[in-house]
């Protein structure tokens, strides 16, 4: 005697696994895509409120509490 049920929910079973198994690797692509966004983006304000203050992109920062001698060395 053949049981087709059985075979036919199986199937959908491993079908299931596999949609929710989609699902979960597609959110969480999501969400790292999502960090890499919000990264630059916080760089992109950082980088311009630091021109804004006078420093230009990729240059070193001075400390503003060095002597005025502004070499760094503290007398």
């Amino acid at each position: 005697m053949k049981l087709p049920g059985l075979f036919r929910k199986e199937r959908t079973t491993i079908q299931a696994a596999d949609a929710q198994d989609h699902a979960e690797r597609l959110l969480a692509e999501s969400l790292r895509m999502l960090g890499q966004v919000c990264s630059k983006v916080a760089d992109a304000i950082e980088a311009q409120r630091l021109s804004r203050q006078g420093y230009t992109h990729n240059t070193y920062l001075r400390r503003a509490d060095d002597g005025a001698d502004g070499d760094g060395k503290k007398a």
